[in-house]
């Protein structure tokens, strides 16, 4: 068992999936699958991880051709997530703070990234 699952190569049941009204649109190509497997879990299913299966995933195509936009988005939806997850007024100084930090690391992710795009 594990708390979720990459979305790159996930099989679950139909009844799951709908039952958790499937994923989220608010999310953008990074982290629906993440947030997918946290409420699949806390609506009682459990999500497992077989090491037995194999799959190719040709990663980061997207990110290395636009990082510009597509680094961004990651960050937008960390944040999304975390921030959903923990709401209400006590939480603000934290939700503050890690929107911050997260434009901070994309500044520098995007930056590194156009940088290593001219060598």
């Amino acid at each position: 068992p594990v708390g979720w699952l990459s979305g790159s190569c996930l099989l679950l049941r139909r009844t799951a999936f709908e039952g958790v009204d499937g994923f989220d649109s608010r999310y953008f190509m990074f982290f629906e699958d993440v947030d997918l497997g946290d409420r699949l879990t806390r609506a009682g299913w459990l999500n497992v991880f077989v090491p037995t299966a194999r799959a190719t995933h040709a990663k980061s195509h997207s990110v290395s051709r636009h990082p510009e936009k597509m680094i961004p988005a990651h960050h937008a939806s960390a944040y999304r997530f975390q921030a959903d997850r923990h709401r209400g007024p006590l939480w603000s100084p934290v939700r503050l703070a890690l929107r911050a930090g997260l434009a901070a690391r994309s500044r520098l992710a995007v930056a590194a990234a156009r940088r290593e795009q001219r060598s």
